[in-house]
């Protein structure tokens, strides 16, 4: 595990463009998976802007990592910001976009393994210690891609209220996510961590036990792994 620590969240970002930027600029097929509720988009912005006028994207494939369904359409909540926010900018092609969905959960892992698998998968923390789709009390480590209920009782419920508020629309019963599993077979992980309200999370992630109730703490297990994150979100890790 690698853990980089910066001041401010803006020098997190450029860090985190840059891992992406390498990526892109490949010269054989690259398949990456990206969520978006706790990455900023700011990183995606310089990633934008730093794409050379030259560059072909044509050997980058994206993943969405989770998603939960909207009304009125074929795509997930991650599915359109992600390509609103990253794709159509960076001119990704749509046959490039490979979109985890309810129909599909199920045999979302085995199409990633014949795809070559998942080169970086790019995560944030979650204030409770998730990743992806995959929450506290909802999570068992040894699940690849799997369907989510959403429990008004749970105590990320909130979450999705406020995602879907920006919808004007309700709550749905369920959502799609890679599992822990999943992630874990990726080649490399980049977790981003920025602001103080993800400090504790962070600390429990790092040095907490291995635990369902932290389900980030699963992520130590990988080898290759890169914890990035600014001066709010580290103040309680040395």
């Amino acid at each position: 595990m690698k853990i980089t620590t910066v001041k401010t969240q803006d020098a997190m970002c450029i860090l985190a463009a840059t891992a992406i930027l390498e990526k892109m600029n490949s010269n054989h097929r690259v398949n990456c998976a990206f969520t978006t509720n706790s990455v900023p988009s700011r990183i995606y912005e310089l990633v934008i802007e730093h794409l050379r006028e030259s560059t072909d994207c044509s050997n980058f494939h994206v993943y969405t990592s989770d998603g939960g369904p909207l009304e009125n359409s074929d795509h997930t909540t991650t599915y359109n910001e992600l390509k609103e926010k990253f794709c159509v900018p960076a001119t990704i092609k749509e046959e490039n976009i490979h979109e985890i969905t309810k129909e599909n959960y199920a045999s979302f892992d085995q199409q990633i393994e014949e795809a070559g698998g998942l080169d970086l998968i790019v995560l944030g923390l979650g204030s409770d210690g998730h990743f992806c789709g995959n929450m506290p009390q909802s999570t068992s480590f040894d699940s690849l891609s799997y369907e989510v209920e959403i429990k008004p009782e749970y105590p990320w419920y909130d979450v999705f209220a406020d995602i879907y508020s920006k919808y004007g629309q309700a709550v749905p019963r369920s959502f799609v996510t890679m599992g822990p599993l999943s992630v874990l077979k990726a080649k490399e992980i980049l977790l981003i961590v920025h602001g103080s309200n993800k400090a504790e999370a962070l600390a429990k992630m790092l040095k907490g036990p291995l635990t369902e109730a932290c389900p980030a703490s699963i992520l130590r297990r990988h080898s290759t792994i890169t914890v990035l994150a600014d001066e709010e979100a580290a103040k309680l890790i040395s």
